[in-house]
């Protein structure tokens, strides 16, 4: 939830920043390390995505406050492209309304990192 108002086009989360990039082997670790009911939260809180036109997908996950933006048909905040994971206001968000992004923005693509059987 938002802890102040915020203006459309303002920059709300800086996944660039602090998002994780993992290697298929680093996520299948990490993955079978952790308890079950982790590992189901950890399986949500990543995603694939390439972070430039034309470049190899890639495996990211959070572990940051961005894993409360929560999955929305009308989302309030949005990357500026696809390849990007900083979020920005896409209409004005008041104090305590809830931050929400479309998940779809990222289709976890598994085959495109050697995650897939």
């Amino acid at each position: 939830f938002a802890s102040r108002d915020i203006k459309t086009g303002e920059l709300v989360h800086d996944g660039n920043a602090s998002d994780v990039e993992m290697s298929a082997d680093d996520w299948r670790k990490m993955a079978f390390a952790l308890p079950q009911k982790m590992t189901c939260d950890f399986t949500e809180w990543t995603w694939t995505q390439p972070t430039e036109r034309g470049g190899p997908y890639k495996i990211f996950t959070a572990f940051n406050i961005s894993i409360l933006m929560n999955d929305s048909k009308n989302p309030n905040t949005m990357p500026k492209d696809k390849f990007s994971s900083k979020m920005y206001a896409v209409r004005d968000i008041k104090k305590d309304e809830e931050i929400l992004t479309d998940y779809k923005i990222y289709p976890t693509k598994w085959e495109k990192v050697g995650l897939s059987s």
